[in-house]
């Protein structure tokens, strides 16, 4: 019988979110407008900027998680690389959001540094976090419970990263004044909030101490792509983050440019999407212990599909309600997709234990940030030069534009099309997922079976 989390373990581990929440959130939402509509810069130069810091955050998250495989303290493994994440995590957020007068060559130099800063604070923070999942319980269902708690926070992070950060910058005018605010506001939450979490997390020195010490390097990768349910995870992650990229890209821009409704509408979508998102979470709990997790992400992908092809609908005159509406359908669906994905990774992690004995769970947590990151960092790039060809205007001090015929269609392509298509690719991936409850009790028994003939 798996011994149940306590709720203090619960909530230490769940409230670290709230901080990548922000960082993941706030930067990708808000950094192409801010430079887009406050320092005069084309959105292709924002993507491409994100698209740099992502590849080399890509290029450190496997050291990082190798390394916090290997550490060993009197802090646990994971801790020290934690602690270190949340303040640097803080640091940079601010130094983002909160640049210099500089010339506009001199504030690309000052971005570039800035970003790579939080790519290195993030992958610090977020690649051991990843990993604390599977360390913490081995339950099938105990598990999912325990990241329940950490979407219920991942909808309090969305919630500060996308609403309270356009109530910071409506307030300060929507320019450099109100974007430095949200800054400082936004760097102490997820200073504080990142602390906790690795002030709060039981000590984890991993089941098995030679982590990554006596398989080689190549024999590593071959017992990663045996593990299938962990591959064909891998293969969704990679849609999953490109459909993101996309929405995330195009959509405080879709906003502003298109519905004419300003951070007022973010606003509203934004508490929508997530209060919903936290509200259907014992739903989705319910659901993948009476259908399996993969049919729950499933049915979550179809929720958010219906929701992105909507704003197809929307023009310049839409309601409040309307917005809402459109905010029920994708907060439902996306909190589906990640509640279920999150666990399913904890899931593949733990089985990759007890089908080689090794204690890889950083390693495994770091190739699928990698996946993430590079997923991501292409759909920016794209998604930028997709807008620079379609003709989009960039503004200075938070001017918003007539945008041609042309930019306004590449937006809803990019907010609203793009994302559906996507995640039916997604989908197939999820599809041809086997790993249940009934495969990982089988795959535990015989690693314990195993252990207990060599003894």
């Amino acid at each position: 019988m798996t011994e149940r989390l306590s709720l203090k373990t619960c909530l230490g581990f769940s409230i670290g979110t709230v901080g990548v929440s922000i960082m993941l959130n706030a930067v990708t939402a808000y950094y192409p407008a801010f430079m887009s509509t406050v320092l005069g810069q084309s959105p292709e130069i924002a993507g491409f900027l994100l698209m740099v810091s992502k590849l080399f955050d890509a290029l450190i998250d496997l050291g990082v998680g190798a390394m916090s495989d290997r550490t060993r303290s009197r802090w646990g493994r994971r801790k020290p690389w934690l602690l270190a994440g949340g303040v640097l995590s803080a640091a940079s957020f601010l130094m983002i959001f909160s640049p210099p007068e500089l010339s506009q060559g001199a504030i690309t130099i000052y971005m570039i540094a800035a970003l790579l800063l939080y790519s290195l604070a993030y992958s610090l923070f977020n690649v051991p976090y990843m990993a604390l999942p599977a360390e913490l319980t081995d339950g099938f269902h105990e598990r999912t419970r325990l990241l329940s708690w950490r979407t219920l926070f991942v909808s309090a992070g969305q919630l500060l990263s996308m609403a309270g950060t356009a109530a910071l910058i409506q307030r300060g005018g929507g320019g450099a004044e109100g974007y430095a605010t949200m800054g400082l506001v936004m760097a102490l939450i997820i200073g504080g909030a990142m602390t906790a979490t690795a002030l709060a997390v039981p000590v984890t020195q991993g089941a098995a101490p030679r982590a990554g010490q006596h398989m080689p390097t190549l024999g590593q990768l071959r017992a990663i792509v045996s593990n299938r349910p962990y591959m064909l995870l891998l293969g969704a992650k990679v849609f999953q983050f490109l459909a993101f990229a996309s929405i995330a890209s195009c959509g405080v821009l879709y906003l502003l440019n298109v519905l004419g409704v300003g951070y007022r509408g973010q606003i509203i979508l934004a508490v929508t999407q997530n209060v919903v998102q936290a509200l259907s979470l014992p739903l989705w709990v319910r659901l993948s212990r009476a259908q399996g997790k993969r049919t729950t992400y499933l049915f979550g992908v179809v929720l958010f599909s219906l929701g992105a092809l909507s704003w197809l609908t929307a023009t310049r005159d839409i309601s409040t309600l309307g917005i809402v509406a459109r905010g029920l359908l994708s907060g439902a669906g996306s909190g589906g997709i990640i509640l279920m994905s999150i666990s399913m990774l904890g899931d593949t992690q733990a089985y990759d234990r007890f089908i080689t004995g090794e204690g890889r769970e950083g390693l495994l947590s770091s190739t699928v940030a990698v996946i993430e990151k590079v997923s991501f960092a292409l759909g920016v790039a794209v998604l930028g030069l997709f807008l620079k060809a379609f003709h989009y205007v960039p503004t200075f001090g938070g001017k918003i534009v007539e945008q041609p015929p042309s930019a306004v269609l590449a937006l809803k392509l990019g907010f609203a099309v793009l994302p559906a298509a996507i995640y039916a690719i997604n989908a197939a991936f999820i599809w041809r997922y086997d790993l249940d409850e009934a495969k990982l009790n089988a795959a535990r028994e015989a690693a314990e079976k195993d252990a207990s003939e060599r003894v």
